[in-house]
């Protein structure tokens, strides 16, 4: 792959302390609108971000990544839920000055999205949700297993399992991004560790298995959900269920697409989450 120009390869990373604890993120982008605050998926650092969703966003507006508590860069033990892990982030996006933000949130990101904005919702304006499940999705009850079906595989084959369909053209478009995630080369962050793993995995776990506790039809902000047509992870069919809870929300689902819809149509993807936020700007 000829290797395009991106700007976010080159942002360092930066680093907030709170409550003893140093946490890494990264900043970019177009000042003036609010700002776009990024969580990450299972597993996933602030290297896992597809620098073609990233750039595309900051041409509009800033964009702030993190790295919650435990993961990649920063300190701290990974909580082994979603609220505490919520809340960390919630004390992250204070640190930083932010008073007022959207979230995009993929996968255990989009639960994260969905739990903060319950707990504190004079914070954020609007929500992006990405291949993510309400509380109590059933697909959830086998996460440790496909997991572990995942993580049997050399490396790209993990990542094309989770993220790609079994299409051609889908294992394609996923393979590339995969290599824009490596057109970074310094200050990298660090893998995430077994521990912060074993906590994720539980967190996911547990969002599918434990009583439910978030309204979703009191999340008055508007939502965006994008969801693949075949998202084995999430069961796509969980991101109707969520659409329909929710009182202000859009759902798009992207054809031939697993876990990764949004990195298989990263253009698309920026087109439309650039229209969703700036609409009422």
């Amino acid at each position: 792959m000829n290797q395009q120009v991106f700007n976010y390869v080159a942002v360092p990373t930066q680093y907030v302390e709170v409550e003893g604890i140093r946490y890494a993120y990264r900043s970019l982008g177009k000042p003036g609108k609010v700002p776009v605050v990024c969580l990450q998926h299972f597993t996933g650092t602030l290297d896992n971000w597809d620098p073609v969703i990233v750039d595309g966003l900051a041409t509009e507006r800033p964009v702030i990544l993190i790295d919650n508590t435990g993961v990649g860069n920063s300190g701290g033990q990974t909580p082994d839920n979603v609220l505490d892990m919520s809340r960390d982030a919630i004390k992250v996006i204070s640190a930083l000055g932010i008073q007022k933000c959207d979230l995009l949130g993929f996968s255990l990101g989009g639960f994260l999205a969905q739990a903060m904005t319950s707990l504190k919702p004079e914070l954020f304006r609007k929500l992006i949700i990405v291949g993510a499940a309400p509380q109590g999705a059933k697909a959830l009850h086998s996460f440790p297993q496909l997991v572990e079906k995942a993580f049997a595989l050399p490396p790209k084959e993990q990542y094309l399992f989770v993220f790609a369909t079994k299409s051609e053209n889908s294992r394609a478009k996923i393979a590339a991004t995969l290599e824009r995630l490596y057109i970074r080369t310094d200050d990298r962050d660090q893998s995430a560790t077994m521990d912060a793993i074993k906590a994720q995995i539980s967190a996911l776990t547990r969002w599918g298995t434990d009583p439910v506790t978030i309204d979703l039809s009191k999340i008055t902000q508007p939502v965006l959900i994008v969801q693949g047509s075949d998202d084995e992870m999430m069961d796509s069919a969980a991101s109707l269920d969520m659409y329909k809870k929710l009182p202000h929300a859009v759902l798009i689902y992207y054809p031939d697409a697993a876990h990764g819809s949004f990195n298989q149509y990263p253009e698309l993807f920026v087109e439309q989450a650039n229209s969703f936020l700036n609409k009422f700007d």
